[in-house]
């Protein structure tokens, strides 16, 4: 997987996880919008997100991406990168709390303990969907350690570690329920950590094997036209959306890179996916703020399809903006 790919698969995540967020709840479903149609009760756009996950994703390009660093340059100090990702996520936080001042001035920003909270990521009152940066910073910066256990160990028994983890985390969220974990925030974010940390090594795995550059000579050897590659890449959607468990998430995640990276594009998709690729990190903080600052104006267009374009739209113009800013921070915070 190339840079570009790299960048072009996390523009994939970013449609993908705002698509998710906007239709995840079944009950907004004709009360909020108007669904396409509707099978069991539940709207066509409620069903296609659990397609559209972009969790795993983001897990197993950052532990690809960061595994290529380590491998090639020995990057043990990832403070850096952890500074750049807490500006941008600062500017969009004051940004976000700046205006929902003026729109619900009882909320925001509240105490200063709150405040700090959400600074920090450690509790994410004001944007739920926030939670993923604080457990997502303590991987990276402990991805150094992590891939040495990569490299010194047995991959099946790597694995195991990882599995045995990623099972007593989803047990104790079976036992006990999301809501108690988050209503401790100290256990929940160090309990996130191993609960996300067998995507990242899978990650850092399918590049230690050269996996997807030996997926893409299977595949094209198989299915011998971009139009075979394409059909299979939607049955196995069309496949996910029919079974709605988690178990089986990151077999589709690696599956979908792989039939991606296999078939050929044109030009103007992979030039429109690496655009939204490069600000998918700030769309990622901006897209929720949208619909739960202007959510009755969001959703008062009624048509799925309008709805997410234009939160999409929007989300890339406010992620540019903050964008330029960060980069005229970070080189000052670099001092």
């Amino acid at each position: 997987m190339t840079k570009q790919e790299s960048t072009m698969l996390k523009g994939v995540a970013i449609l993908f996880m705002i698509f998710g967020h906007l239709f995840l709840h079944p009950e907004l479903a004709n009360e909020m919008y108007i669904p396409l149609f509707c099978l069991n009760g539940l709207s066509i756009e409620n069903i296609m997100t659990r397609a559209t996950g972009p969790v795993g994703f983001y897990l197993l390009l950052g532990g690809y991406g960061m595994y290529y660093i380590y491998k090639n340059r020995g990057v043990k100090n990832q403070l850096p990168r952890i500074r750049n990702l807490y500006i941008n996520f600062w500017i969009v936080l004051l940004l976000f709390v700046l205006i929902g001042y003026f729109i619900h001035p009882n909320a925001y920003p509240g105490s200063f303990g709150l405040f700090i909270n959400n600074a920090t990521g450690f509790n994410t009152t004001y944007n739920g969907e926030w939670w993923f940066l604080l457990p997502y910073s303590l991987l990276v910066l402990s991805s150094y350690w992590v891939f040495q256990f990569v490299d010194k160990y047995n991959p099946l028994l790597v694995v195991l570690c990882c599995l045995l983890g990623l099972f007593a985390t989803s047990f104790v969220i079976s036992r006990f329920g999301a809501d108690y974990l988050y209503s401790h925030k100290l256990r929940y974010n160090l309990f996130l950590y191993f609960h996300l940390l067998w995507e990242f090594v899978i990650g850092a795995m399918l590049l230690k094997m050269d996996f997807f550059g030996k997926s893409k000579t299977k595949i094209q050897k198989y299915l011998t036209k971009d139009i075979y590659i394409l059909i299979a890449l939607i049955l196995l959607i069309a496949v996910r959306c029919i079974f709605d468990t988690s178990a089986v998430h990151i077999f589709y995640v690696v599956t979908f890179i792989a039939l991606f990276l296999s078939i050929s594009r044109w030009s103007f998709i992979d030039k429109s996916l690496s655009f939204f690729g490069t600000y998918s990190m700030n769309m990622w903080f901006i897209h929720t703020c949208i619909y739960y600052l202007f959510k009755d104006f969001i959703y008062g267009f009624k048509y799925p399809i309008i709805i997410y374009t234009v939160v999409v739209v929007l989300s890339l113009i406010f992620a540019i903006f903050v964008t330029k800013i960060a980069n005229i921070v970070i080189p000052k915070a670099r001092k």
